[in-house]
C-alpha cells in the first residue's frame, strides 16, 4: 500500500483528502504544521507528500530542498492558491504544483501519474 503524507493547516482539507485517499487504497497521515509534518516525514517515509505552501510556521516552498534531502524519493505535490510560487516550487524540486481550490479527481490523476 502506497503511503501519503499531507501537510496542510486546514483540517477540513486534511480530512477530505484522507477519506478520499483511503478509499483509493492509500495509507494516509497528516500534519497541520510544517514542524510536525517534517517530523512525520522522517518517521513514515511516504511515497507521496501533499504540501500546502502557506503554513502557520513557515512556507512549504522554503522547505522543499530540505524535504528532498531528507526523503529524495518522495513525490511532492504542492498546493497553493498563490500561483506566483509555482516556478520557485518547481525549481526547488516539487514534482507537481496544484492550484487551490482543486478537485479530488485531480489528486487521483496526479498520484496515478506519479506512480512508482
Amino acid at each position: 500500500m502506497k503511503k501519503v503524507l499531507i501537510i496542510d493547516d486546514e483540517i477540513d482539507i486534511c480530512m477530505m483528502l484522507k477519506a478520499y485517499l483511503q478509499k483509493n487504497n492509500f495509507e494516509v497521515n497528516y500534519a497541520c504544521s510544517l514542524k510536525d509534518g517534517l517530523q512525520n516525514l522522517g518517521k513514515t517515509s511516504p511515497d507521496y507528500l501533499i504540501l500546502d505552501n502557506n503554513l502557520p510556521d513557515g512556507l512549504g516552498v522554503s522547505s522543499i530542498k530540505k524535504i528532498k534531502s531528507q526523503s529524495p524519493n518522495t513525490f511532492i505535490i504542492m498546493l497553493s492558491a498563490m500561483t506566483s510560487v509555482k516556478n520557485t516550487a518547481i525549481e526547488n524540486g516539487v514534482d507537481y504544483f496544484l492550484k487551490k481550490p482543486f478537485r479530488l479527481n485531480e489528486i487521483n490523476q496526479i498520484l496515478n501519474f506519479g506512480q512508482k
